[in-house]
């Protein structure tokens, strides 16, 4: 990236060095925007520039690194991380709709579409009322950056002339109350870490066996009848959560991260 070295570090300011260093590297991420991959300067050329000590920028590095801005690779150098993006998770959230909300283009792609039979199915499925399912399997994009990969399985009985192109182009909670009717009102979703495996980190344009959380939502309508099951993928370079705790509440947000 086009870095640019005019700021400086104050030696006898009351912040420490390395956090003034620190504060420089970020403020040319946020304001210049990089993609992510792109190359920082070197540890040799930060100390050159600033008058400063390895040690120094190793720390701020350091710091960087921990905030999820910044990848160290031995051997290559450091370079830009995946950008944050901010999801609520307090409230029936939509992909498409969140994704809108903080200035983003999303898209989908599908990469499945087809009929199930519900006795076919893991035990969470047995839970829908008719026995043919709709298992659509969609890579969900944010500005062309893949961030989720969803299975997601539906009922026949209520979305009975759901097409692929109806999905593809649209909210899927829109499709399910304004052709169907049916409004989503409540849901449980449940997190867990795994690694994901090759095909996977491939469609995700990730790395080779890279962490990741497993989210599985159940979504039910006014009348308690359950109106979807999906899983979906999340690279951990993509997402953090984050919780508020409140004296009678606690407010739980998801931030994704994208470069």
């Amino acid at each position: 990236m086009g870095f640019d070295f005019t700021a400086k570090v104050d030696p006898n300011a009351s912040r420490a060095i390395y956090l003034q260093l620190q504060d420089i590297i970020e403020d040319q991420i946020n304001t210049r925007k990089p993609r992510h991959g792109e190359m920082l300067p070197s540890e040799n050329e930060l100390c050159d520039a600033y008058h400063v000590s390895r040690t120094t920028v190793r720390q701020a590095f350091h710091e960087l690194e921990q905030q999820g801005m910044i990848v160290r690779k031995q051997g290559l150098g450091t370079f830009v991380a995946e950008q944050k993006v901010a999801r609520s998770l307090g409230n029936l959230y939509s992909f498409t709709e969140d994704m809108k909300k903080i200035g983003m283009t999303p898209s989908s792609k599908i990469l499945s579409y087809r009929l199930v039979r519900k006795d076919e199915c893991s035990s969470p499925l047995q839970r829908f009322k008719s026995e043919r399912l709709i298992e659509v399997v969609r890579l969900r994009l944010a500005n062309d950056t893949p961030l989720l990969l969803e299975k997601t399985f539906l009922s026949v009985d209520l979305c009975p002339d759901l097409s692929w192109e109806r999905l593809e182009n649209n909210a899927l909670y829109s499709i399910l109350s304004e052709h169907y009717g049916l409004k989503p009102r409540r849901a449980v979703e449940t997190y867990e870490a795994i690694i994901m495996t090759e095909e996977e980190s491939k469609l995700l344009d990730c790395d080779k066996g890279l962490p990741a959380f497993l989210l599985k939502r159940s979504t039910w309508d006014q009348n308690e009848v359950l109106i979807e099951y999906t899983t979906s993928i999340m690279p951990s370079t993509r997402s953090m959560f984050e919780i508020n705790m409140y004296e009678d509440n606690v407010k739980i947000s998801r931030k994704s991260t994208m470069h």
